[in-house]
């Protein structure tokens, strides 16, 4: 029997799925070899300027956490089969002030040229991405849509919003879609970045790194 989640009250949310010509298990195969290689640290981009929001979350919990949820849809042609994908070199904290990625971390992305910006979320397990999902599907996790609201305005989400720090409200009889919690992660510092400095890597080239790494440590 599912259940749906009895806490954290407010959290990150954010949905993934195959992105910049890379599967889902390819994905997580990469995140796990960064998550061990930097002692539980691993850094999740995303398309979402939520920083303001990252922010307000921190005033309300010291300690917040991430949910990650598969993405339901089939995957959108430009995801699956991108004209260019590239890896994001440099970051800077919410402070503004330039921040160093670990030389473990890779973040990739499809490239919109009139888009020159990504953001990361910076995410510490002290479980493999494997146990993770395994734990979270003994538990049966589930996230009820229809009881979030965006934490800042308190507006429900749009369907366009793959990432958002929410607050979840209770409410009876409430009926809406619902998405399996596939994992979960503590938001540590420096909890956010915004990501310049893109540079051209092959899909393959993505998709080996985490062999590669592995051999190289």
């Amino acid at each position: 029997m599912r259940q749906h989640i009895s806490s954290p009250q407010c959290f990150v949310w954010t949905r993934f799925g195959t992105e910049a010509g890379q599967s889902i298990s390819d994905i997580l195969r990469r995140k796990e070899t960064e998550r061990a290689a930097n002692g539980g640290v691993f850094y999740w981009g995303i398309g979402n300027a939520v920083g303001p929001s990252i922010l307000e979350l921190l005033r309300k919990n010291d300690s917040p956490e991430v949910l990650f949820s598969p993405i339901k849809s089939a995957p959108r042609r430009d995801d699956v089969t991108p004209e260019a994908v590239v890896a994001w070199t440099a970051a800077e904290g919410l402070d503004g002030e330039p921040h160093r990625l670990p030389i473990w971390s890779l973040i990739t992305s499809r490239f919109n040229i009139g888009r020159p910006r990504h953001y990361a979320l910076v995410c510490s397990s002290e479980v493999s991405f494997a146990d993770g999902i395994l734990l979270a599907t003994e538990n049966a996790e589930r996230i009820a849509v229809g009881e979030l609201t965006n934490l800042v305005t308190g507006r429900p989400l749009g369907s366009s919003q793959v990432t958002a720090v929410v607050q979840r409200r209770v409410r009876a009889g409430c009926s809406s879609a619902e998405y399996d919690v596939s994992f979960r992660a503590k938001l540590v510092p420096p909890y956010f970045v915004q990501l310049s400095g893109p540079k051209s890597i092959s899909v393959a080239a993505a998709c080996s790194w985490a062999s590669s790494s592995v051999s190289a440590v």
